[in-house]
């Protein structure tokens, strides 16, 4: 057996590695689809089937790794993976490339699952000090894997078969990378299924699903949670937008693939740099402020695009500071769930907060791309941004005025415990 610090690494490098693997895909994928004749709103829909299953199965993943250890479900993450990118490789029409986005879907929510129960061992500052490599690494993942996927796009004659061999090159890279965990799994110390809470086959049967969702709703009564919870809502609101119709937008605009491709990627350098300064924000200020002010300046981002997106200059600045607001969002909402769960529920957690990921992603995809149909993107852009900058004021309102009303009856506790003391 391997040490469980060798695995902790692992999982911040094979992290990286997905975030690549992805990178290379998801910002081709919307223009792709758009070269075979899929409408914006087609567009929309498509890209929300990605997060349509996660919704069903992201408490019982997260159950299911605390019940068979994240390897295990970390092996089938990759090999649904293998299958999504094939399936979008070999795709000419819209049915097959939406089967491609329910696959991938599945995909990225049991292997993100895995990673952060992986990097969340061991005590606290461990703890966060491998949950900021590992949104490091996902940040860098986000800025190689556009900028590989925009390299071998432009080898090709057009820029239909440059994005087809893209998504080939991307499944050669995932299959590689499926057969190496296949073979490190043999060497990882995999809980006793036999002493798990909830025995496996329990979680693949109906009543096992919705006993996964009764437990995992238990935890939303933790504050913590709840703040967390939609926090990432918010902020992955933001970011499902512009990962699906940024490119769109750009295209439309004049921008070239290759030159796409470096504006994506950006968003991922400016992740890393955010992650490099998270440690001093965080000694000035509250995660949950923290949090808060980077949903506020993603909203505003996206409200302010159509403005700036015909300068390349002010359309790269903007990107930056967009990926640096969302790029903190990971680290800091996982610190603030993490921080206040037990260990036994760790799984749980972060599939619950990966499936309110996933359900922002539902809802964002499908009503922008219907803007975008009806309105245009411009419009799009303009009132998605204005309605995200007004639920950022609610939820900052909102949380500023749940922290005091705690905070009192926390203060009101402790004084009834002085009275009562003799």
């Amino acid at each position: 057996m391997l040490p469980s610090h060798f695995f902790r690494k692992y999982a911040i490098y094979a992290g990286l590695l997905f975030f690549a693997i992805n990178g290379m895909v998801q910002p081709f994928f919307t223009l792709y689809a758009q070269e075979i004749g899929a409408s914006t709103a087609a567009i929309g829909f498509m890209v929300t089937l990605r997060a349509l299953l996660p919704i069903f199965i992201a408490l019982p993943s997260g159950q299911l790794i605390d019940s068979i250890g994240p390897m295990k479900m970390l092996i089938f993450g990759c090999f649904l993976l293998v299958l999504s990118l094939f399936t979008t490789f070999i795709a000419t029409g819209l049915w097959t490339l939406a089967l491609s986005q329910l696959l991938l879907g599945a995909s990225m929510v049991i292997t993100t699952s895995s990673f952060q129960v992986m990097v969340s061992e061991g005590d606290k500052r461990e703890r966060d000090g491998n949950i900021k490599k590992y949104s490091m690494g996902m940040s860098a993942g986000g800025m190689i894997g556009p900028l590989l996927g925009g390299l071998i796009v432009s080898l090709f004659a057009t820029d239909l078969i440059g994005y087809r061999m893209s998504f080939l090159f991307s499944t050669a890279v995932a299959a590689i990378w499926l057969f190496g965990s296949i073979v490190l799994s043999r060497y990882y110390p995999h809980p006793d299924p036999a002493k798990a809470a909830v025995q496996p086959r329990e979680l693949l049967k109906v009543q096992g699903v919705a006993n996964s969702y009764v437990s995992g709703v238990h935890l939303t009564k933790n504050r913590a949670v709840q703040f967390g919870l939609i926090g990432t809502f918010l902020i992955m609101y933001i970011q499902a937008i512009y990962m699906s119709f940024m490119p769109l937008y750009l295209h439309e605009l004049g921008y070239g693939t290759w030159m796409i491709s470096i504006i994506i990627a950006e968003k991922g350098l400016s992740g890393i740099l955010a992650m490099l300064l998270l440690g001093w924000v965080m000694k000035h200020a509250q995660l949950e402020r923290i949090l808060i002010t980077a949903g506020m300046i993603a909203a505003v981002c996206v409200a302010i695009t159509p403005l700036v997106s015909f300068h390349i200059g002010s359309i790269i600045l903007l990107v930056l500071v967009m990926g640096a607001a969302v790029g903190i969002n990971m680290p800091v909402s996982m610190m603030i769930m993490v921080n206040h769960t037990k260990d036994a529920d760790r799984g749980k957690v972060m599939g619950l907060r990966l499936l309110m990921n996933r359900f922002s992603q539902v809802i964002s995809p499908a009503a922008f791309g219907l803007l975008g149909h009806t309105l245009g993107l411009t419009a799009a852009f303009y009132t998605g941004g204005i309605f995200l900058v007004s639920t950022m004021c609610g939820f900052s309102i909102f949380s500023s005025r749940k922290l005091k009303l705690t905070s009192a009856d926390g203060a009101n506790k402790q004084q009834q415990k002085r009275v009562r003391a003799p």
